[in-house]
């Protein structure tokens, strides 16, 4: 007798976060918190993408620049940026992102996949869990671009994370 696994159609909670003026999601059980004030410590010879570490309790935290990762530009002079820490593979890293918006519950039936973009895109698909088209105040819709946080770094990138930062 079939039956329907509601299990896999329970709503996926994820961080809603702005990019660019772009609209951006990871899924909530990959946040550990979100830090808004936090002093950054340069770390020489680092790659673009990782402008520093904090210190969270003790433990040394590489933070990484989404704006630089994706090439998105330098952030306009009024953002506050926020940085969201996250488990990545079992490492603890931060995500520099423009502002933290909310917390949404959506359904994985609304979840679509990337498109093929070819191979030289901006934001490569390996870094994109799926598309999901939100409804917007004005009548448009909005569409959130869903990362998929355990691509976002190479391998090779993580050591080289790792070392930068022991």
């Amino acid at each position: 007798m079939a039956t329907n696994d509601s299990s896999s159609q329970a709503l996926q909670q994820v961080l809603c976060f702005a990019l660019a003026e772009e609209a951006y999601a990871l899924p909530i059980m990959k946040v550990r918190e979100i830090q808004a004030q936090a002093t950054l410590t340069r770390i020489p010879k680092a790659p673009p993408y990782m402008p520093g570490v904090i210190n969270l309790r003790g433990a040394i935290v590489p933070i990484l620049e989404l704006r630089h990762r994706f090439a998105l530009g330098e952030a306009p002079e009024d953002t506050r940026p926020v940085i969201v820490i996250v488990e990545v593979q079992g490492r603890t890293l931060g995500i520099r992102v423009d502002s933290v918006s909310d917390v949404l519950d959506l359904d994985p039936a609304a979840i679509r996949p990337a498109p093929e973009l070819g191979t030289h895109t901006t934001l490569g698909r390996e870094f994109i869990a799926g598309l999901a088209s939100l409804p917007g105040a004005t009548g448009t819709d909005t569409m959130l671009i869903l990362l998929d946080l355990d691509h976002l770094l190479s391998d090779s990138e993580l050591n080289a994370l790792e070392s930068a930062t022991a």
